[in-house]
């Protein structure tokens, strides 16, 4: 089997991850295992490719499998009813979750959920604060996660998607007759260009653009920007904000860069926990404190706050639930 010479091959090393990115992986694990089962050659390159990217993904593939080994012989003593299907074709069993204890039951709940909608094609992409993932929807269009997101993608439709949390970075194969049209909450940016950036965070909307044109919310009330131009749209508000940015900004962080022109320190500790994988607040009395500069992220995580914090003009404090700004030479409460 192909799979047990991949399995031989790969030097699987044990390796310590946050909870929510070994529930990433095993979901996807998950993905493959049952996308395998009648998998043509381009989703077996695919699935190579998967498990080269990270040693961690054998090893949950290879779990799967054998939770999947261990599990098979008991479905001859499960009922499952299914709806009527075309009579030419015998019943197929398929998975339906809550049969399983622990975190098997969690990583067939995860991949329900990406095979949620078999009609409709939807499935959801999350990531755990820290982390990134690229889709790519089409040869010339990708979309970039922020940590802490989540969105949804159709399979039978490259050209939708939608973000209902967090952050990503588009890249856009531009075509006028079937733009590309992202939904974010009630409000809709339709590409007419190649690459922008859209945050989703606590009702509040903000895109900028890098190259060519998006247009927000099309129609009546539609807004155009273009490349070096942003908005932020806070919901109940009667009017958008739209102000330049430097394109170099646009997705900095995607090269591990965060680009300030005045932005509040709310929306620096919004970023940083994105980035950082730990929760990051800032304190009322110095929210709307601007900052301007670039953070670098080194890859230390939550202790690069802490070398920050002159460059913010802050002091930062460790709590139980993650960490918060509070004003320069303030004690701890």
């Amino acid at each position: 089997m192909r799979i047990a010479l991949i399995g031989g091959i790969l030097q699987v090393k044990e390796t310590a991850m946050p909870h929510e990115v070994k529930d990433n992986i095993r979901a996807r694990a998950i993905e493959w295992h049952i996308r395998l089962r009648d998998g043509d050659d381009a989703i077996w390159e695919a699935f190579a490719e998967w498990l080269a990217e990270d040693v961690r993904h054998a090893e949950a593939y290879d779990a799967i499998e054998a939770a999947d080994q261990a599990i098979d012989p008991l479905l001859s003593h499960i009922v499952i009813r299914e709806a009527a299907n075309d009579h030419d074709e015998p019943p197929r069993r398929r998975w339906r979750g809550g049969l399983f204890g622990g975190a098997i039951a969690a990583s067939i709940a995860a991949a329900v959920l990406l095979f949620s909608s078999p009609t409709s094609g939807r499935y959801d992409v999350v990531t755990a604060p820290g982390e990134r993932r690229v889709v790519a929807l089409d040869a010339a269009t990708e979309v970039t996660l922020n940590g802490a997101t989540r969105m949804t993608f159709d399979r039978k439709d490259p050209r939708f998607a939608s973000l209902a949390s967090g952050e990503a970075l588009f890249r856009v194969r531009h075509d006028v007759q079937n733009p590309f049209r992202l939904e974010v909450g009630t409000n809709i940016v339709e590409d007419a260009g190649t690459v922008f950036n859209v945050v989703h965070q606590r009702g509040e909307v903000r895109v900028a653009v890098a190259e060519g044109r998006i247009v927000y919310n099309p129609g009546a009330r539609a807004v155009s920007l273009d490349a070096g131009q942003s908005l932020v749209d806070r919901g109940g508000a009667t009017s958008l904000k739209v102000a330049d940015v430097p394109i170099t900004a646009v997705g900095s962080w995607k090269t591990g860069s965060l680009v300030y022109a005045g932005a509040p320190l709310s929306r620096v500790a919004e970023d940083l926990s994105r980035a950082l994988g730990v929760p990051v607040a800032a304190a009322p009395s110095i929210a709307g404190q601007p900052f301007f500069g670039t953070i670098i992220l080194d890859g230390s995580g939550a202790g690069q706050l802490r070398r920050l914090s002159p460059a913010l003009n802050i002091a930062v404090e460790e709590r139980p639930d993650g960490w918060i700004m509070r004003p320069a030479g303030s004690a701890a409460p």
